[in-house]
């Protein structure tokens, strides 16, 4: 007798669908019950294919997961939730892919991480609501950074506790964040970059307090500032920049430099 495969149920968010080979599509999700899974789609490449509506980035659904021999095979779905804006707005796409490529990094296998997918979840709402994609992005990454263990120290040195009074701080991923003025001076490492105080003590209230992402105003600079400063922070840790981070710099192409630079 033929032994049956194994199914299992997963809620997931669809972090990336690319094609794999001439028909199929290979995606790449976050889920709620089993955090990182990688599932093929079969023929979901074909528009008529039963599979592609949910082969797509950016969709919620619950999915059916059978086990393969390489990759967990997509049986069948219910879509919860379909990303329109992200079809219509590029900057809302880059920024999402983002977020995306963080948590495919980041994103244990085989862990149930409830609080992280619930909050996850939040953000896509954000997104989809409306949110400005360059505050969404910042408010995000600074959550995703505290959920996987990796929050730097924003308003304190990370080397000797001192509270920051400095206008300008400079922030060395290597050492664990933000350093007071007598430590930049002695002990500032080869990566320390600097950058506004008030970029910081802004970054430190919206991972306290991602709601303010609806109140809290800065000049368009200053989220540039910190949208660099966090991708500085996660390039160190993930030790990979990748290709949404070089997209969204064509998008943003800002006109002046985003950061002060030692002299």
């Amino acid at each position: 007798m033929r032994q049956r495969s194994h199914v299992t149920t997963v809620t997931a968010l669809v972090l990336r669908a690319s094609a794999w080979g001439e028909k199929d599509r290979l995606l790449v999700l976050v889920t709620r019950e089993r955090g990182r899974v990688v599932a093929l789609a079969q023929g979901a490449q074909r528009l008529t294919n039963r599979l592609a509506p949910v082969a797509q980035t950016g969709v919620i659904a619950t999915m059916w997961l059978a086990q393969g021999r390489e990759f967990e095979r997509l049986t069948d779905y219910r879509i919860l939730g379909l990303p329109r804006r992200l079809r219509q707005d590029v900057v809302a796409l880059t920024a999402f892919c983002l977020v995306a490529e963080c948590l495919e990094l980041a994103t244990p296998t085989g862990v149930t991480e409830h609080g992280l997918f619930d909050e996850v979840i939040w953000f896509w709402e954000r997104l989809e609501a409306g949110a400005p994609a360059v505050k969404w992005l910042v408010v995000a990454q600074v959550r995703l950074l505290w959920h996987f263990g990796l929050m730097p120290h924003l308003i304190r040195c990370a080397l000797c506790g001192a509270d920051l009074e400095q206008d300008a701080v400079v922030f060395a991923p290597s050492v664990g964040g933000a350093l007071c003025e007598n430590c930049a001076r002695s002990k500032a490492p080869a990566d320390g970059e600097v950058f506004p105080n008030a970029v910081l003590q802004a970054l430190y209230a919206l991972w306290q307090q991602p709601q303010l992402i609806d109140t809290l105003t800065l000049r368009p600079l200053s989220w540039q500032q910190a949208l660099l400063l966090l991708r500085h922070h996660w390039r160190y840790h993930l030790e990979v920049t990748g290709k949404a981070w070089r997209v969204w710099q064509q998008l943003s192409a800002p006109t002046q430099p985003l950061r002060v630079r030692r002299g």
